[in-house]
């Protein structure tokens, strides 16, 4: 009951807070207070201010000069917009890996015989190939601009029908040599050897696309170039390449170094293909130095 007497006494026992002039010490303004009420008053204040601090912190443009390390809701959206482009882009990169595998399966010998015992594209790799370039994020206009084309394709085909000599022909040899082994699609050889020495330079055939320029296992350090058309030409077992996939290419130009590289090769030569509607040609009938001397 004593320490009870002793707390009231000490925290209840009232003050008088008195403010007096200095020279006449006329009494202006006077408070009564005790322990308890001004530490509760001290206790509020601080509280307000602390929710003070917090409020401008928390929601006013301050806090970005505030707290150490704070990401500004500017530079936080740009962040999530540059995650969300990113991650359009690697699909996008892994659709374009897929369309290349699946060219790299064809091109390097992957194809299959129809009645005529002609060789004819892998059907499914080229219906894959389209599903993947189909699958990109085309905007209307990108729509529109493919109907376009696709159409002036369709006139450009059957333009191109009425004269299918000329659509077949190969404007340019790849090289000067001699033939070594013949076009014989019932082996498995759906192209032309050339014999050349060591080294010399290999020339596209026409204008077009660079669509493949890598090493495979059989064939080589390849090139293969889209050219209007329709038509395809591959070159293998080069020794080095001097182009890269998605360069154009104009007729004639080097685009690799004659050589003997891939598991198929026996010696220094030039294997070259030409595809037309994704079909194998036999390339010396439509080469104007031996296409007088080939059946047609």
């Amino acid at each position: 009951m004593a320490q009870f007497n002793n707390f009231r006494e000490r925290w209840f026992k009232r003050y008088r807070l008195v403010l007096h002039e200095e020279q006449s010490y006329k009494e202006r303004w006077q408070m009564t207070v005790n322990r308890w009420g001004l530490a509760t008053a001290s206790a509020a204040f601080m509280m307000a201010l602390a929710g003070l601090t917090y409020f401008v912190i928390a929601w006013t443009p301050l806090r970005e000069y505030i707290v150490p390390g704070y990401i500004s809701e500017a530079n936080r959206m740009r962040a999530i917009n540059v995650e969300l482009q990113a991650d359009s882009a690697l699909h996008a990169l892994e659709e374009q890996q897929r369309f290349l595998n699946d060219l790299r399966t064809v091109l390097s010998g992957q194809v299959i015989l129809d009645e005529l015992g002609s060789a004819v594209l892998d059907s499914a790799a080229m219906a894959d190939t389209e599903e993947g370039l189909n699958d990109w994020g085309l905007t209307d206009e990108d729509i529109a601009l493919r109907e376009r084309v696709e159409e002036e394709d369709r006139f450009a085909l059957q333009r191109a029908k009425s004269n299918d000599r000329t659509s077949r022909s190969i404007p340019f040899a790849p090289l000067q040599g001699e033939i070594s082994s013949e076009f014989d699609p019932a082996i498995g050889h759906f192209g032309v050897d050339f014999v050349a020495p060591l080294g010399s330079v290999i020339h596209a055939v026409d204008d077009g696309t660079v669509m493949l320029a890598s090493y495979t296992s059989d064939g080589g350090y390849v090139v293969s170039i889209q050219h209007p058309g329709n038509r395809i030409s591959v070159y293998k077992h080069n020794q080095s390449l001097l182009v890269e996939v998605g360069d154009r290419v104009q007729t004639g130009d080097p685009i690799a170094v004659l050589g003997g590289t891939g598991t198929h090769s026996t010696g220094p030569h030039s294997h070259f293909e030409w595809w037309v509607d994704g079909t194998a040609l036999n390339p010396v009938q439509w080469l104007p130095e031996y296409a007088s001397d080939q059946p047609r």
